[in-house]
């Protein structure tokens, strides 16, 4: 299903914030590894599929693309990436509030305001194409 085909007014600015992303400050790696888990937490083959073969053509470890669902056993992940795939968990599945007030005081040791902003803003866009892509119909 063509999402910006049918629904421009909509899709089109999601896209948009999606490429913008892509842009941002932070390590295009690190963004890639949250978009993959907020895939895979979601159960979106399409987007699992896509964000692999964009890790591989970035250069990312294959190491690290294949541990990705056991990330938190696994010591091959820097603290920047284990808190942004704290993260990513947290606002993918949820936290209580307290919970995710501990994490966001953590992140806030190592990332600028911008950062967290850009990071929180890959992973809630991710969540939304997923969710379109599952629900409605994926683009494979």
């Amino acid at each position: 299903m063509n999402y910006a085909k049918i629904s421009p007014k909509i899709m089109n600015p999601l896209y948009k914030c999606y490429d913008e992303i892509q842009k941002c400050e932070l390590d295009q790696s690190l963004i890639l590894l949250v978009e993959m888990r907020t895939s895979q937490i979601n159960g979106c083959a399409y987007c699992c599929r896509l964000h692999a073969e964009m890790g591989r053509k970035l250069g990312i470890e294959e190491e690290k693309l294949d541990k990705l669902p056991g990330w938190f056993n696994s010591r091959i992940y820097n603290q920047k990436e284990v808190l942004a795939l704290e993260w990513c968990e947290a606002l993918t599945i949820g936290l209580r509030d307290k919970d995710l007030n501990d994490l966001r005081e953590r992140l806030e040791e190592l990332f600028s305001e911008k950062e967290l902003v850009d990071l929180t803003s890959a992973i809630s866009v991710m969540n939304a194409l997923n969710r379109m892509a599952i629900s409605i119909g994926d683009n494979n």
